[in-house]
């Protein structure tokens, strides 16, 4: 699988080496954590999964890894105003409610929110060391909420030789933008330990549009501190941890001028042990997230959601190629929204069996049942196969079944929950072609999910939608070498997405185009731009008093990012970034801000 981001990667290296920017573009062996119930190399999974990796996440210098994601196929971002607003990650169609996401191992999504899902407003990109962005219905290998896709975020900062390698990061520029990131991690002979710490502040421009006469700027702070260290007591023990905390602070705007504001922390920590005996390898572990959310003065001030997780995986090696990955967990939730609270217990049992056939061809099957406390059975399965009939050719395709059960916010908030809701369920299935032709990969991959009674806000509450909401569509993708010091990407999804009775999802773009140009301009210069596209997108607005959806178009835009880059030594890069070259006017999100052109200037340095 061609790494949608990986040129941004060669044009930091190539001025360097280009030999070694080669060799890092077509390497073929990456290892795929997220993908199934073990590791496996890419080539030999059939479902969809991209791969950003240090430099990847790195280069583009965007604060927030939201930013960096919206340049991946299928994956769209709409925000509601300036860093720290609410941010919703959207593949294929479908929201955060859909996408389970980790850190470190961590289940991060957010237990007390309207629909379980994790805001991406305050997650920055600069802790972040690999994100695995997996795509499709994977009920099977998550559970619930697995039905658009699922993100993993890494932090892992420890070098890949004994030592220890320390990071620093200075950034400033545009609305008194000011940004500061240290990183530390060491590797010793038996382990790793690393830290991360970044602090950020921002005075920021109106989250209610300023092209519609608001002034007041909504600034944001926060303080994201990261964790994580693994140690071999034994040859047969392994053990280790991941922690988190971030605390932010943002002043946020209803659409319309205001002066509201949202105080956050969440926090959470994972401890694990991985063991051989009787010639399986077995992991322990257990994790645990916090969510607390202040809003003073809103409808509903406090929120508070937690989760922890009890899990154990075995994988036992049947033939040379083949695995058995088999496990259980319980996981246990509570959320508590001023007066209203509720829980829920989930535990499941799980397998999956990835087989290697000969001819190039890998299937992988899973099962997996959620005993859900509320509502009972849940049983979910997925198949996946990659063929790889020639050098450099890669067929994949997977039918997979998923579901989402309705959020403890959707059952027992007093004003908007619904008892009555039942599970939504889903199937997927993609088919996907990748080929290298020397200098140029090229992939196209077709997609289709249905979801059976979507949960949708209506009628001032959570309903289910009878029958049958589809989102369905293709990702074209190319990457091209031009030169040793020259290289160029390009991603194109069309995606269609509506309820049964023909509603399109909001926010979701039918047609989005990114391109990218990366060039070594000079001996120490390096030059990165990207030019995103979205066509055809429809948000909705709730007009009191009945609340009722109605759909608003939403004006095509096309927004340029540059960034420019110097070597001053072998550890240190200065750089400067310029977002919104062209000064465009635009929405993400129906009367919320988007930036005006900005500049911001910065070090790294690593030694």
């Amino acid at each position: 699988m061609t790494k949608r981001l990986a040129l941004t990667a060669i044009s930091a290296l190539v001025a360097g080496n280009p030999a070694l920017a080669q060799d890092a573009f077509f390497q073929l062996d990456e290892v795929i954590f997220s993908a199934g119930l073990t590791e496996i190399e890419e080539d030999r999974t059939g479902v969809s999964v991209d791969v950003l990796t240090t430099e990847e996440l790195r280069y583009p210098g965007d604060i927030q890894l939201s930013n960096t994601l919206a340049t991946v196929p299928g994956l769209t971002v709409s925000q509601n105003g300036p860093v720290g607003s609410s941010t919703t990650l959207r593949i294929r169609g479908l929201g955060t409610s859909y996408i389970p996401v980790y850190l470190n191992g961590i289940d991060i999504t957010d237990p007390s929110s309207s629909q379980t899902g994790f805001d991406f407003g305050s997650l920055l990109g600069t802790g972040a060391t690999r994100v695995e962005i997996l795509r499709g219905s994977q009920g099977s290998i998550y559970g619930s909420e697995a039905i658009g896709g699922v993100v993993n975020i890494t932090s892992d900062l420890a070098p890949d030789e004994p030592g220890t390698e320390v990071t620093v990061g200075v950034e400033a520029g545009s609305y008194e933008t000011y940004l500061l990131n240290f990183g530390v991690g060491t590797r010793f002979e038996r382990g790793t330990l690393s830290f991360s710490a970044t602090e950020l502040t921002t005075e920021g421009f109106s989250a209610a549009d300023e092209n519609d006469g608001n002034t007041e700027e909504d600034g944001h702070q926060s303080t994201t501190l990261i964790l994580a260290g693994e140690f071999e007591t034994t040859e047969a023990l392994t053990i280790g941890f991941s922690a988190f905390y971030i605390d932010s602070f943002t002043e946020i705007d209803d659409s319309i001028d205001t002066a509201d504001e949202q105080e956050g922390e969440r926090s959470g920590l994972r401890a694990y042990a991985n063991f051989d005996a009787f010639g399986i390898e077995h992991e322990l572990s257990i994790s645990g997230s916090r969510t607390e959310r202040y809003y003073p003065g809103g409808f509903t001030e406090d929120y508070l959601g937690e989760r922890m997780t009890y899990s154990y995986l075995g994988t036992a090696n049947l033939r040379t190629a083949d695995t058995l990955t088999f496990g259980l967990d319980l996981t246990e939730e509570e959320f508590d929204a001023d007066s209203d609270s509720g829980g829920v217990d989930t535990a499941a049992v799980f397998a999956e069996y990835v087989a290697a056939l000969g001819s190039g061809f890998d299937l992988s099957a899973s099962l997996r049942y959620d005993d859900h406390s509320i509502f009972g059975g849940q049983t979910t399965g997925r198949l996946a196969g990659a063929w790889r009939p020639a050098e450099g050719t890669v067929l994949r395709g997977s039918i997979a079944s998923g579901f989402r059960a309705p959020s403890l916010y959707e059952l027992y908030s007093g004003f908007y929950g619904n008892p009555n809701l039942e599970p939504e369920q889903s199937r997927s299935i993609e088919l996907g072609i990748e080929q290298a032709f020397g200098d140029l990969n090229l992939s196209a991959t077709v997609f289709y999910t249905e979801i059976d009674d979507l949960i949708s806000f209506s009628g001032g509450g959570y309903n289910q939608v009878a029958g049958t909401s589809t989102t369905q569509g293709y990702e074209l993708t190319a990457n091209y070498m031009l030169s040793d010091t020259l290289s160029a990407f390009a991603n194109y999804t069309y995606t269609d997405a509506e309820d049964r009775a023909g509603n399109r999802l909001p926010r979701v773009p039918r047609h989005n185009l990114v391109l990218g140009l990366n060039a070594a301009i000079a001996e120490r210069v390096t030059w990165a731009t990207t030019a995103q596209f979205e066509f055809d997108r429809q948000d909705v607005v709730f007009p009191a008093p009945n609340y009722e959806r109605t759909p608003v178009d939403v004006p095509d835009y096309a927004v340029v990012d540059t960034t420019f880059s110097y070597a001053v030594n072998d550890t240190t890069e200065a750089f400067l970034r310029i977002e919104n070259v062209f000064d465009e006017e635009y929405q993400t999100a129906i009367g919320y801000g988007t930036s005006d052109r900005a500049f911001y200037i910065g070090l790294r340095s690593r030694f």
